[in-house]
Order: structure tokens, then C-alpha cells, then sequence
């Protein structure tokens, strides 16, 4: 079993989610963005729930999808693993006070959230690949509702199946809004060929404050 966790939250990451662009950052806002994640990484609880299930014909046996995209993830797949992750209430409770007193804070808070919960996903992917690699097996990149043509309301039946209000907390509403908002939905295959794997974007480059290219709003790659 695969335990959540977090580790501190990226700096670069944060930037990207405030829709940073090169622009300077004065040593006021990194300051704010600093104490915000700091915040944010007290309060987080992380918790995460998931399942294997089999493959076939680049469908999850029991669980149909819509979309295309899904499909041709899972197509080349014998099995694949239903994810739902959160960092919990209390930040849900820090972002809903924030949004009351201060939205110029709560725009920064909001962002270290996101990030937050994605680095519960993506702590939980390395070790999932880590236990698959034992298996001699590969695992693709996580694939969510909202992604290409998998609609958004595919979370609400992979929390169904999941039982995340019961086991971690984590309910849909009727607009497929996840509640904690900081919670996630993701969908992986598990392959024994290997296959593409979505790279990082920009945040994970060392450049990242002082790219070129970025600021022309192009990429390197």
C-alpha cells in the first residue's frame, strides 16, 4: 500500500499557476509567495485512495470511459489505476477565509494549494513506478477528467468507485467540483512495453525566472 505525502512545494510551480511570464518578481511577492506555501504545507493532510483494475481492448474492465484520448493511453495497457488524492479541509478552510479578507492573498494561497495536491499525485506516481519497476512493469503519465476529450464528470463515477467521501473525505457536487477543491482525479496505465511519457513543463527547468525563450513565448524544447 502507497502512502500519501508531501514534500515543500516548488517555488517555480507556484509561479506558473500566478501565470508568471519572466516578469520581475520583487522580493516582497516571492516573500508572500514563501509564507503561503510555508502555510499551506502545515495545514495539508494529504490522503489518497486508489485501485487497479484490468484492461482490455484499452478499456478498464468494469469502468467504460468516453473520450478517445483515454483509450490510446490505455490501449497498449493490461491494467490501469484509478487515483483520487487531497490535501484536505483545513486548506479548503485557509483558502475560504483568505478569499473573505484578502483575494490578493488568496490568489497566491490558491496556487500553493494546486501545487500542493499535485505534489501528492506526483510522490505518488514515483512510487508507484518504483513498486511497478519490482513487477517489471511500466506505468504511463496520469491522465484526469478534464484532459483532452475525457469529460469532467468521469471524476464523479471514479469517486463512486473509489468510496473517497468515505475513505479520504473527498466528494463531487452536481458541477463536477471536486470538494476539498484541492483534491484530484487521475487515471494511469500500467504497461510491460514502454510508453510516452508527458514531460515537465517550463516550472521544472532552472531557467525558469530568467528564460529567453519564455519571454518570446516560445520553448527550448
Amino acid at each position: 500500500m502507497i502512502e500519501a505525502r508531501m514534500t515543500d512545494l516548488n517555488y517555480n510551480e507556484i509561479l506558473m499557476y500566478l501565470g508568471h511570464h519572466g516578469q520581475e518578481v520583487t522580493p516582497e511577492i516571492r516573500r508572500q509567495i514563501l509564507s503561503a506555501a510555508g502555510e499551506v504545507k502545515r495545514a495539508a493532510v494529504p490522503r489518497l485512495v486508489y485501485s487497479r483494475m484490468p484492461v482490455e481492448n484499452g478499456e478498464i474492465v468494469g469502468f467504460p470511459m468516453e473520450g478517445n484520448d483515454i483509450r490510446a493511453l490505455l490501449r497498449p495497457c493490461r491494467e490501469a489505476v484509478l487515483l483520487a488524492a487531497t490535501v484536505g479541509a483545513r486548506v479548503e478552510q485557509i483558502l475560504m477565509r483568505y478569499e473573505v479578507t484578502n483575494m490578493a492573498d488568496a490568489v497566491i494561497m490558491d496556487a500553493c494549494a494546486s501545487v500542493a495536491a499535485e505534489n501528492v499525485c506526483d510522490h505518488f506516481e514515483a512510487d508507484l513506478r518504483e513498486q511497478l519497476g519490482r513487477e517489471h512493469l511500466l506505468l504511463t503519465s496520469r491522465f484526469s477528467p478534464g484532459y483532452g476529450d475525457l469529460p469532467m464528470d468521469t471524476q464523479r463515477r471514479m469517486c463512486e468507485i473509489l468510496n473517497t467521501s468515505r475513505r479520504i473525505g473527498v466528494a463531487v457536487t452536481e458541477s463536477c467540483i471536486m470538494v476539498p477543491r484541492k483534491s484530484v482525479t487521475a487515471v494511469m496505465g500500467i504497461s510491460e512495453t514502454p510508453q510516452e511519457i508527458r514531460k515537465r513543463g517550463c516550472e521544472a527547468c532552472g531557467m525558469f525566472l530568467n528564460c529567453s525563450y519564455r519571454r518570446r513565448g516560445i520553448v527550448c524544447e
